[in-house]
């Protein structure tokens, strides 16, 4: 019994070690510079036909060894997405918070390591960690525009910057000035950090008590937005409101804190747009193992035993 125990745990750590490989070798590459935001969108403009897929993450929190080495494990299956010839996966899109700490610039250069690895475009919208402590100087440097629109076959695309929550009323005017153009499109979409509603009840983030949540939800609801995707909370999350449908997608790469059973699990979003119909799927990553031994398989147990404890599910 001692001997099988021994080797278990030997398997444990080597499989821990290996799997530490491939976010080691990410810190040894060599960085190079990657396309910003108009020059990926400059890319889509010649894609034809009402038939194609995007991806959708948000909060991979890139310069944190967690965080990267999760990341990475996301990247790997994000590019066997079209390993079926169904649909052309024209780009991937990141709701934001894209480093970890301040928006330093050391982050910059580990994210464009990173979506250097994705095989597909890749957008990026501005989240509140990238904009702290003048990080917004290297999100400008490295990506370049936070706020803009951009057309994709038959769809509108809207990414509206909102890392410090509030939408100002100048943003106002341009949302509703972008939503009146996408009227044209068969699709219309937006990406933004922060949601307007938070679908989670026992969240922290409480955007609903704020009059530009009321606000932006009717505009959406106006002008018939398909899904407003966002991240910040770190989880994913589907609601509809006013026949719009809203999405977080926060398991990007960043530790959740929630249990899994309400939506704390690493994953990504598969967008697909069939001519007049939109349909999507969540993919669940399982996290590398040396995470999943530090710090998942410990967070699960917590939320069980607090479960067998606590019966009305609340922790404080």
């Amino acid at each position: 019994m001692k001997r099988a125990f021994r080797i278990l745990v030997i398997a444990i750590v080597a499989a821990s070690l290996y799997s530490l490989t491939p976010v080691a070798l990410l810190y040894l590459r060599k960085h190079v510079r990657q396309p910003t935001n108009s020059e990926t969108v400059e890319k889509l403009k010649s894609n034809k036909g009402g038939y194609f897929g995007f991806i959708v993450f948000g909060d991979n929190h890139a310069g944190f060894i967690f965080d990267d080495s999760a990341f990475l494990k996301l990247i790997r299956n994000m590019n066997r997405e079209d390993r079926f010839k169904k649909l052309p996966i024209d780009f991937v899109a990141n709701m934001g918070d894209v480093t970890f700490s301040k928006g330093l610039e050391s982050d910059y250069i580990t994210y464009d390591k990173l979506r250097s690895m994705i095989k597909w475009p890749v957008i990026s919208a501005m989240g509140n960690h990238d904009y702290q402590k003048g990080g917004w100087r290297n999100f400008n440097k490295y990506i370049g525009s936070s706020e803009f629109s951009f057309v994709d076959r038959n769809s509108y695309f809207i990414v509206l910057d909102n890392k410090i929550t509030d939408i100002s009323p100048e943003q106002f005017l341009w949302l509703e000035s972008e939503l009146i153009k996408a009227l044209a499109y068969k699709h219309k979409f937006i990406f933004m950090h922060k949601s307007p509603i938070s679908s989670y009840q026992q969240s922290w983030f409480r955007p609903e008590l704020s009059s530009w949540s009321y606000k932006t939800m009717k505009l959406c609801q106006k002008y018939g937005v398909d899904i407003v995707f966002a991240g910040h909370e770190h989880m994913f999350r589907d609601n509809v409101f006013g026949g719009v449908r809203y999405l977080t997608s926060g398991g990007g790469g960043m530790l959740t804190q929630i249990p899994e059973s309400d939506g704390g699990f690493l994953h990504y979003i598969v967008v697909r747009v069939y001519g007049d119909y939109v349909d999507y799927e969540v993919r669940k990553i399982f996290p590398p193992v040396w995470e999943f031994v530090t710090y998942y398989m410990w967070k699960e147990a917590f939320y069980y035993l607090k479960g067998v404890f606590f019966k009305d599910g609340f922790l404080f």
